[in-house]
């Protein structure tokens, strides 16, 4: 155990003197969150950038009545930042010669003859419905209404048809120019759809036949960063024992330090404990600066419990245990930092550490099932995000299996007398 703690210490001052150590360990990891939070959980606007092109215009240029109140309908939705291109702006050569780098492009256009074609389309929608009322009340009441009240039926929807010759027409044409590679397009297409539906209904006066109310539920307010943070710690912790690991590796043996020890009568098995122990206090440094760099800029309120805790130290034993693989493996000083290297951010970015693993393809999405960090990090935010410790049995399970595995592997392989 003294040699344990001889080398833990000396590992543990080794990294405090390396500014290079000190930025990767710590530094690195509050960059990535400041970056992460402010991009995906910031308070940017939600809204979409919508260009209004009213085309039915009075002879003095202003929109008609019906018009603009479809825009102001649109407005009303809070979804969209509403700007106007002027009536006889050409679209496509308006967007050529005004490239965006901020927004995309969507322009809705309003057509030449809206209100005309709008009123005319209700006055023909209100016949028809009269005309089907009429005759419903014919085919089903006749029998128990009197033969001139028939006739007056008969003769009310042949007037009404009659008139309903003339006031036909075709529904004006709304357009929505967009990106063919605009990925919020089915939804702007459904909010504008929805808008036109009640703008139509509205100008019906027809009642709604559905009525929905929302209800308040109760439930743990939640920001954006609370759901980075595990996967903040989970990935850092596992970057620092693999790289770090056999970077401290690569790094004694550059410099002889290692064939010195093994001439000690210190073990081979003090040799990786103390490198173990120094990852996993190091893991609960970075665990305890992430949870309290939470709490003061972004005012989040996770805390780790024993259960967090516990999974912290399992997780740091694992993926240290592999840097302690590849440098008893790997034996020049370059190919075995790069090994580490390879290994531990493909592992950090395919694992949905950082973004659900369901936005990935299919088959990265089954890669992501069998990287240990997945279960790291999932495990994380099952414990301090769900509050479900029950839910990271499997993360406490894989990560132990794994940990047991790579530590009788780093002992097996470590040949102590060849460092």
């Amino acid at each position: 155990m003294t040699g344990v703690v001889a080398v833990f210490s000396a590992l543990l001052k080794s990294w405090m003197r390396s500014k290079a150590g000190i930025f990767f360990s710590f530094l690195f990891p509050i960059m990535l969150l400041f970056i992460f939070s402010t991009v995906f959980g910031g308070g940017g606007t939600s809204q979409y950038v919508l260009f209004v092109q009213n085309m039915d215009v009075d002879s003095k240029g202003n929109p008609t009545e019906l018009s603009q109140g479809f825009v102001e309908a649109v407005r009303a939705t809070g979804a969209f930042d509403m700007r106007s291109l002027e009536h006889d702006v050409d679209i496509k050569e308006y967007v050529k010669m005004n490239p965006s780098f901020s927004f995309r492009y969507r322009i809705l256009v309003i057509p030449e003859g809206f209100h005309e074609q709008a009123a005319r389309k209700k006055v023909s929608v209100q016949v028809k419905v009269t005309v089907n009322t009429l005759e419903f009340v014919g085919k089903e009441f006749a029998a128990y209404m009197s033969p001139e009240d028939v006739e007056g039926i008969q003769r009310g929807e042949l007037a009404l048809q009659s008139v309903l010759g003339g006031q036909g027409g075709e529904s004006p044409q709304l357009v929505l120019w967009m990106d063919e590679q605009d990925m919020a397009a089915p939804a702007l297409l459904g909010i504008i759809h929805g808008v036109a539906n009640a703008f139509s209904n509205g100008l019906l006066g027809s009642e709604e036949v559905l009525a929905l109310e929302g209800m308040p539920l109760e439930q743990r307010t939640l920001k954006v960063v609370d759901y980075f943070l595990p996967g903040f710690i989970a990935a850092f912790i596992m970057t620092n024992g693999v790289i770090g690991a056999t970077s401290t590796i690569s790094e004694y043996r550059r410099n002889g330090q290692v064939k010195r020890l093994a001439a000690t009568p210190l073990p081979k098995t003090s040799w990786i404990l103390g490198n173990v122990l120094e990852q996993t206090v190091l893991a609960f440094i970075l665990t305890g600066v992430m949870i309290a760099l939470g709490w003061v800029v972004f005012d989040v309120r996770l805390v780790p419990d024993a259960y967090a805790l516990s999974l912290v130290f399992v997780g740091a034993v694992a993926f240290c245990s592999v840097g302690m693989v590849l440098g008893g493996v790997i034996k020049d000083v370059e190919a075995a930092s790069g090994a580490g290297n390879a290994i531990a951010f493909p592992m950090m970015f395919l694992s949905g550490a950082f973004w659900p693993i369901e936005q990935m393809p299919d088959y990265l999405q089954e890669v992501a099932r069998v990287l240990p960090l997945h279960y790291f990090h999932d495990g994380l935010l099952q414990i301090m995000v769900y509050k479900n410790p029950g839910n990271a049995g499997m993360g406490f399970v894989v990560l132990g299996c794994f940990a047991a595995v790579m530590m009788v592997i780093a002992v097996k392989i470590t040949k102590w007398k060849e460092f």
